[in-house]
């Protein structure tokens, strides 16, 4: 049966309507409780944290998976993406007190240096260095917005959805750097080998996407 790893937190439910759109069972993922292995019709589901589903995939553990694209640029696993679902949108941005915005209105070397908070510490320095600056990165898992307010860090290097966050702890977007939606991926051994088992799933959430 097809494997298909599903992440837990702010896209479960675009994953769900993902799922059932494409009329894939999903009656028993919706009343998972606790459970992170669902086997529902001919269907098995894995459901983990974002961060551990590229691992899943990468390991054979899962066929595919719904995965923002920030989670698997962040793993640097390797992986192949098969359908952009243009659901779960929202952006990647790089965030700081508004006087701090004149720094990224220049020359590159006036954010060499800086010091930058963020769970998604690959994707900051890559992002900084494309620019040709060098910068401190600080590992935060969350809370990330409370550290420009403490002096740990001059900006932070974080996922938007709403603005929200930012606003209530006093800082704005300082320059958006990256779209971010919900991917299909696959294991690229799973395409070769197991195809037969997959073309149906991966045609049906086409046909879901492009409004078919």
């Amino acid at each position: 049966m097809p494997v298909i790893a599903l992440p837990t937190g702010r896209v479960r439910d675009a994953c769900l309507d993902i799922i059932e759109g494409s009329g894939m069972p999903a009656k028993k993922l919706r009343n998972a409780g606790r459970n992170l292995v669902v086997d529902d019709g001919d269907y098995r589901y894995l459901i983990g944290k974002p961060s551990d589903i590229p691992t899943l995939v990468s390991q054979g553990l899962a066929d595919l998976a719904l995965v923002g694209n920030d989670v698997t640029e962040e793993s640097g696993v390797e992986l192949a993406e098969l359908i952009d679902t243009g659901r779960g949108r929202c952006f990647m941005a790089i965030a700081g007190p508004p006087a701090a915005a004149e720094r990224f209105t220049g020359h590159a070397s006036t954010l060499m240096g800086l010091r930058v908070a963020s769970k998604y510490g690959r994707l900051a320095r890559r992002t900084f260095e494309s620019w040709g600056a060098h910068v401190k990165v600080l590992h935060l898992n969350g809370s990330v917005e409370l550290a420009p307010a403490l002096g740990l860090v001059d900006c932070i290097f974080d996922i938007v959805q709403t603005g929200s966050t930012l606003r209530a702890n006093g800082l704005v977007v300082l320059k958006r750097t990256a779209e971010v939606s919900l991917r299909l991926v696959a294991n690229p051994g799973a395409l070769q080998l197991r195809w037969e088992f997959l073309r149906d799933a991966v045609g049906a959430v086409r046909s879901f996407v492009n409004g078919g």
